[in-house]
């Protein structure tokens, strides 16, 4: 094989990793949508081949949503998703409180902005476990949302420069059993393939894996475990984690810290008419301990109590490991 024609293909080993890659990173935002909308949500990879535009364009002729990220540390280059426009839909339904049975045939601004969070918070715990997995730190662009229709010239990498595409199978609870697709550049899909393989021989160089490794790993499949016993495992995998860090490392990293004295449900026609001197009834009792949070984890109740000219609030309950995992949202 020449080395033109090598360039422009992918090993076994090589769809081998980047599937590997695919099934962790994707895994870890799998669980991550599944937090938000509190659905059961899986993403597998099922196939990785190497493809051009034109032909993506032919095998995926629907309306899609492009999502674009760009890595800026750890790794260098960029990737898009590609999931069809009615899934993203029901994504978006499910992340304004509804329950995905009936989503608009065509996203609005509204809808896409949705899923533009959606695919933040996805992309965003897909590049964490991708940290874990590559030992170093990976960060990425905010991902950014635009509705395309591959079957046209708007898909900008309509071209025949080969890329590799890995193909993802989505299933939500009972709303979505789909595919998406991740098209990468192939010389940057290789170097994270080089860069993965290469960090594999200074593990094997150095010392074992940490027994947490192993630990952790054995959690990794959410799609079987019923939602009390993915939170108590992972409870337990975090405080094994938690074990082996040195919390000096943190300890200077800035937190919003909240109080929340309560909470109230209103309709847009009501909130129209507030006026000054309206009191507005929250879902807190009287008497009842206040929720203290930590940027979004519940972390602690109090009660208010007057300090000088401001208010305080005096902790009277520190949460459970437990709780902290169940309040994330």
């Amino acid at each position: 094989m020449n080395d033109e024609l090598r360039e422009n293909v992918l090993t076994e080993m090589e769809r081998d990793t980047l599937a590997e890659i695919g099934n962790i990173s994707m895994g870890s935002a799998a669980t991550a949508l599944s937090t938000v909308i509190n659905r059961k949500v899986v993403i597998t990879v099922p196939e990785v081949f190497v493809s051009i535009p034109q032909k993506i364009n032919e095998i995926y002729p629907v309306p899609c949503i492009l999502v674009k990220v760009e890595y800026l540390a750890g790794l260098e280059g960029s990737n898009m998703l590609v999931i069809k426009e009615q899934d993203a839909a029901v994504i978006g339904d499910l992340m304004m409180g509804k329950d995905g049975t009936n989503p608009p045939q065509v996203l609005d601004e509204l809808y896409l902005s949705a899923v533009t969070e959606a695919m933040n918070m996805m992309m965003g715990s897909a590049a964490t476990a991708m940290s874990d997995l590559f030992a170093r730190l990976i960060d990425i662009s905010p991902p950014t949302s635009e509705k395309v229709d591959l079957s046209s010239t708007k898909f900008e990498v309509h071209s025949d420069v080969p890329v590799a595409v890995i193909m993802f199978k989505i299933e939500i609870d009972d709303l979505v059993d789909s595919t998406m697709l991740q098209v990468i550049e192939l010389p940057f899909a290789k170097e994270m393939v080089a860069n993965l393989h290469a960090q594999d021989h200074v593990m094997s160089k150095t010392e074992e894996p940490i027994e947490v490794a192993q630990t952790v790993s054995a959690f990794t499949d959410w799609a079987d475990l019923t939602e009390g016993e993915a939170t108590r495992e992972a409870a337990a995998a975090s405080e094994i984690y938690l074990k082996n860090i040195n919390i000096d490392l943190i300890k200077n990293i800035p937190v919003q810290i909240r109080a929340i004295l309560g909470k109230s449900n209103m309709t847009i026609n009501n909130i129209l008419k507030l006026s000054p001197g309206y009191i507005m009834e929250l879902d807190t009792l009287d008497g009842e301990p206040i929720d203290v949070y930590a940027n979004d984890t519940l972390i602690a109740k109090g009660e208010v109590v007057v300090v000088g000219e401001q208010f305080g609030i005096r902790i009277l309950e520190i949460t459970t490991h437990e709780d902290r995992i169940s309040s994330v949202k």
